[in-house]
């Protein structure tokens, strides 16, 4: 469900694959590119708090044509694990605002003037698979979230390939690339002690029009944040409405 959010093309690479790795990326699992997703995993697992910024590109198609279109997308992530976080979303089409302080999470749509707000469970993996049943809201990179809670699960990798170096705003990194059931992924993760993912890459294989997703991740894991980045207030004259569950939706 999350990584749905993701992908793209790779950064420039002084070690570019090898002829072979083509051919043969549907039936090779690398021990390394496992262990990488791992080892990624692990290290934010041990991130209590963090500030993530991305800049993005999505790769799509226009409604009801063939004609491929290209959207930017900047986002910016406040978090305190376990469970607060503020994520604020412009895209060229898109200006939203999504607040967590481990009772309430509000949207808020500042360009319309309104917000909507519901009760929320305690911790920030339970919010996101809520919001995402009960509201349809899939938020961007909520990858990290289910990373940082559980480490990265490898059992639905079904091809894994060292692509080779690369450098990512100015951190030297490695890609990898990765194929499960339905998508094909790639991750830039940093060398040394902190493997931080620098950049994601994901295509939709099983949607036609292989929608693609490519972001650039810039982290502040040195922070600590107010309780008051996490609280909504409502700004002078927004109005507040209900968000609409999805079963409701249905009858």
């Amino acid at each position: 469900m999350a990584a749905a959010v993701l992908i793209g093309s790779p950064a420039y690479a002084q070690s570019a694959p090898q002829a072979g790795v083509a051919g043969t990326a549907a039936t090779t699992v690398d021990p390394v590119a496992i262990q990488a997703l791992r080892s990624m995993g692990n290290y934010l697992k041990t991130l209590n708090s963090f500030e993530l910024r991305s800049k993005a590109t999505i790769e799509t198609n226009m409604e009801n044509t063939d004609l491929k279109v290209s959207l930017g997308l900047e986002n910016t992530y406040r978090v305190q694990r376990p469970n607060a976080f503020f994520i604020e979303l412009r895209s060229d089409r898109q200006y939203r605002q999504f607040y967590y302080d481990g009772r309430k999470f509000t949207v808020n749509v500042p360009r319309q003037g309104f917000y909507a707000a519901v009760d929320a469970p305690p911790t920030i993996g339970d919010l996101i698979d809520a919001i995402y049943e009960d509201y349809g809201i899939a938020l961007p990179l909520s990858d990290i979230f289910y990373w940082a809670d559980a480490g990265t699960p490898t059992e639905d990798v079904r091809s894994a390939v060292r692509v080779g170096y690369a450098k990512i705003g100015g951190v030297d990194t490695d890609q990898f690339a990765y194929r499960g059931d339905e998508l094909d992924f790639q991750l830039w993760i940093a060398r040394g002690s902190r493997p931080l993912p620098m950049k994601i890459a994901i295509i939709n294989r099983e949607d036609p029009i292989h929608p693609s997703f490519t972001a650039e991740l810039t982290w502040n894991t040195n922070t600590r944040f107010a309780p008051s980045t996490f609280a909504f207030k409502p700004p002078s004259g927004a109005s507040s409405i209900q968000m609409a569950r999805l079963d409701s939706q249905e009858k």
